[in-house]
């Protein structure tokens, strides 16, 4: 669990290219979604609801021969196919940590989103970065975010087993 705002922290680990979301992992994740931005109760007409993910190389399609394998340009097309008005942005930058998310969330509030989806941390841990920095900036996101209510969804990664038990836990 995660006790940063009203975020929920959920595992996940790095996919293989082109990404593949498992059919029952998938739906899970878009019941949620749609649980959170209210996109079963909108009225006809609404304007879209826009989701920003805010991530690193899994969110940004890093090494994706096409923009539309991306996750956000995933999410967004089967979210339309089920009938839902959705705008999906893509704010993930390849090699991001949870410093850089944080430098450039401003950017990312620009577009009023609904809810946004922070895909950060990987690369803190790729790079060993001290997890009380990485917990610091996560929680100045989700605090930011909160603040300008937007509802937020907090995904992660395992940390490399690489660099030991003691920071895997922290």
């Amino acid at each position: 669990s995660c006790d940063m705002g009203t975020a929920v922290l959920c595992r996940w680990r790095e996919l293989p290219r082109p990404y593949r979301f498992p059919g029952r992992v998938f739906n899970r994740l878009l019941a949620f979604l749609a649980l959170l931005a209210g996109l079963s109760g909108l009225p006809a007409g609404a304007a879209p609801v826009v989701i920003a993910v805010l991530g690193d190389s899994l969110a940004a399609g890093f090494g994706l021969r096409d923009e539309a394998q991306a996750f956000p340009a995933q999410l967004e097309a089967v979210l339309k196919a089920r009938g839902r008005d959705v705008r999906v942005i893509n704010a993930g930058v390849s090699g991001d940590t949870t410093a850089g998310g944080r430098s450039r969330l401003d950017w990312t509030l620009a577009d009023r989103p609904d809810l946004v989806i922070v895909e950060l941390g990987g690369n803190d841990g790729l790079r060993g970065i001290d997890p009380a920095v990485t917990y610091a900036n996560l929680d100045d996101i989700l605090t930011r975010l909160k603040a300008a209510g937007t509802r937020v969804l907090l995904t992660g990664v395992l940390a490399p087993p690489n660099l030991g038990r003691d920071y895997g836990e922290a």
